[in-house]
């Protein structure tokens, strides 16, 4: 099958599965390809059970009568949250769309009116139907005839779904690769235009083989890693200006590191660990600032630690957009980098906690 972003659209398929709460795996085909083995290698680290048909006839006697079998159109890309909670509603159903659109974005006509949306859950013991069906019918197909023969119960799904990515067919690798960036877009969604570094950051891993690079992430991470430590270095060896210079470098690269691991985990799953990132830029400016101020001891640590609680409350806050960049560290950290060059670190990082204190002050939204 075509790879989206590093993985098959029967990989893509099983993520679907496993948050539908499918507990096992059949297979159409021959079972032998590398694709196969590789999807049947993911199927198994899932902890679900794996079972390849050759022919539809097969289905009656693995599935039983009391089970329910969820359908996936072949080249079907399932992303949908909202299809997922249709199909996850108590009862069977078959998925539909309206005619015209269905049959555009490849989907199966079913009548004038409507086409199968790609996916459908069956009861088991519908399955003895398939006895009376040819040897080489293909199963999809056959499925969807019988679920309709017996009335099975059928939801509408909208028809703007079809338009945002997050449920398409696709048949070729020329289509998945077309698909690519959309599928990246959709799944990080927008920035906003006050946030430079997500910006920076997201396209410095933009492209269709991005998650291919197997070692692109950590790379990003040693990148980071050397950023932070030079910056800090650098107000070790009182070079002020170009340590919070790498701090603020090193944010777009950490941007980037979050937006890999959240592709890593869509369409459904969360990162939860990864965030803790931009809190080590936190500590870094604080750590930069103590460095970089010679003073008594209450005047080097009042100012830095003052930026960086006046940064974290910020994070807590809703802010008009022209307020927005004062919350990205990459912008806090170049500014003092600037400043410090002209009016002196701790001037530099007074003058920025002032900024962000005066931008938590600023009226909450409605």
């Amino acid at each position: 099958m075509p790879a989206i972003a590093g993985k098959s659209l029967a990989r893509r398929q099983l993520l679907f599965a496993q948050e539908a709460g499918c507990t096992a795996v059949i297979a159409f085909g021959g079972g032998a390809s590398p694709d196969a083995i590789d999807f049947r290698h993911a199927v198994e680290r899932a902890g679900m059970k794996y079972q390849v048909i050759s022919t539809a006839l097969a289905l009656p006697g693995i599935i039983a009568d009391d089970d329910s079998l969820l359908v996936l159109q072949p080249g079907l890309l399932p992303e949908s949250p909202v299809a997922l909670d249709l199909l996850k509603a108590d009862g069977n159903r078959v998925l539909v769309v309206s005619a015209g659109p269905g049959v555009a974005a490849g989907l199966e006509r079913i009548d004038l009116d409507r086409a199968w949306a790609g996916a459908l859950t069956l009861p088991g013991r519908f399955l003895g139907k398939v006895a009376n069906l040819p040897e080489d019918v293909a199963p999809a197909p056959a499925l969807l005839r019988i679920a309709l023969q017996q009335r099975l119960s059928e939801v509408r799904m909208s028809d703007a779904m079809l338009d945002d990515g997050r449920w398409s067919v696709i048949r070729t690798q020329d289509m998945a690769e077309a698909r690519a960036l959309l599928w990246q877009r959709t799944h990080l969604g927008d920035v906003p235009p006050g946030a430079p570094s997500r910006w920076l950051g997201r396209a410095m891993v933009a492209g269709k083989a991005v998650l291919e690079w197997r070692h692109l992430r950590a790379g990003l991470l040693v990148l980071t890693a050397l950023l932070l430590g030079g910056g800090v270095l650098a107000g070790w060896f009182d070079m002020p200006a170009l340590g919070f210079a790498l701090v603020a470098l090193a944010m777009p690269v950490i941007e980037g590191v979050l937006a890999i691991a959240q592709l890593g985990v869509a369409p459904f799953g969360k990162i939860r660990r990864w965030p803790w990132l931009r809190r080590v830029v936190d500590l870094a400016l604080i750590t930069l600032g103590v460095l970089s101020i010679d003073s008594l001891p209450h005047r080097v640590l009042f100012p830095p630690l003052v930026l960086g609680a006046a940064l974290i409350l910020l994070d807590l806050r809703s802010l008009p957009a022209w307020l927005e960049p004062l919350r990205d560290r990459m912008v806090i950290a170049g500014l003092v980098a600037v400043l410090a060059l002209v009016i002196g670190p701790e001037m530099a990082i007074m003058l920025a906690a002032t900024l962000v204190l005066a931008a938590n002050l600023w009226p909450q939204r409605g």
